[in-house]
């Protein structure tokens, strides 16, 4: 049972933590396909510092840090990181959307099982009592 609401902050952040790995997932993987295949590793290396993308995946990268400071201020990390597993169903369904790439019905099975994962774990307090408290 719910012994505390989550603050607005709390459930903000780990809103845009789930947001941030999504785009930055997304734009990896873009990032990625624009690359020339046939480069040596230090050419790849070098393109990836002229591309637009890989820098804005950098500076997400930035942002999904300072992001996740504040959450793990406010929340225990046993209860965040699940939380934000959700980002595993949202990068397959922006996958699907963006990427055109497929999603079969065993991916749809693990999406039910996060979802299960996430709707209990959401069911616990954000932040564990501390020891001495539990029991009362």
């Amino acid at each position: 049972m719910i012994k505390n609401r989550i603050p607005l902050r709390l459930a903000l952040g780990l809103t845009l933590a789930i947001l941030l790995d999504t785009v930055v997932q997304i734009f990896w993987k873009s990032a990625v396909l624009s690359l020339d295949t046939d480069l040596s590793p230090m050419a790849t290396v070098a393109m990836v510092f002229r591309q637009p993308a890989f820098l804005m995946v950098a500076l997400l990268l930035a942002c999904q840090l300072f992001n996740w400071m504040k959450v793990l201020e406010h929340a225990d990390l046993s209860y965040a990181q699940p939380i934000t597993s959700l980002s595993y169903v949202t990068v397959c369904l922006g996958s699907a959307i963006y990427l055109k790439e497929t999603v079969d019905l065993l991916q749809l099975v693990g999406i039910g099982f996060i979802l299960t994962g996430v709707w209990f774990v959401s069911r616990t307090d954000h932040v564990s009592s501390p020891p001495g408290e539990a029991g009362r």
